[in-house]
């Protein structure tokens, strides 16, 4: 079942990803145990909620219906840098030390570029945009008055 407000899924992830690549960043048991190894689930979890959450402080204010999105319907791109992010952390501690290279660095530094350039409006998804502010030049107010009761109560007066 999708949840709403979810950019990227486990499954979307490992369906994304070289599994031999995932079980060398979060892979757990041993290669000679009965079960062999298998892709930490929950721990690449975790890092999706990360990632997500860390995306999210930059898209959301200008894209608020990602908060209702079910991940079938989340740009491309947006799960791309989800999925980059995820796969920086993981990198960033491989068996207590770090394994990033200079590539991928390089990687997650242009993600956070182009999050921030989101957030700066430089930079867009492949969303519509916000009902109600894609026409801010030409706003106008509108208002209405009751009518006057002025004439009533100086009837009288005016003669």
């Amino acid at each position: 079942m999708s949840e709403t407000g979810t950019f990227l899924t486990v499954d979307e992830l490992i369906a994304r990803q070289d599994e031999r690549d995932l079980l060398a960043l979060c892979g757990i048991g041993g290669p000679n145990s009965a079960a062999g190894r298998v892709i930490d689930r929950d721990r690449l979890d975790a890092q999706i909620k990360r990632a997500q959450s860390f995306a999210s402080g930059y898209v959301q204010s200008r894209y608020p219906a990602l908060r209702l999105m079910v991940p079938a319907d989340v740009p491309e791109a947006l799960k791309g840098a989800i999925e980059t992010l995820v796969l920086y952390w993981l990198r960033d501690r491989v068996a207590g030390q770090s394994a990033v290279s200079d590539e991928w660095r390089d990687r997650y530094r242009d993600i956070v570029a182009w999050l921030r350039d989101i957030h700066a409006g430089r930079a867009d998804l492949d969303l519509p945009a916000p009902t109600g502010l894609e026409d801010q030049g030409e706003m106008s107010i509108q208002f209405s008055f009751p009518a006057s009761r002025a004439d009533d109560v100086l009837g009288g007066y005016n003669d």
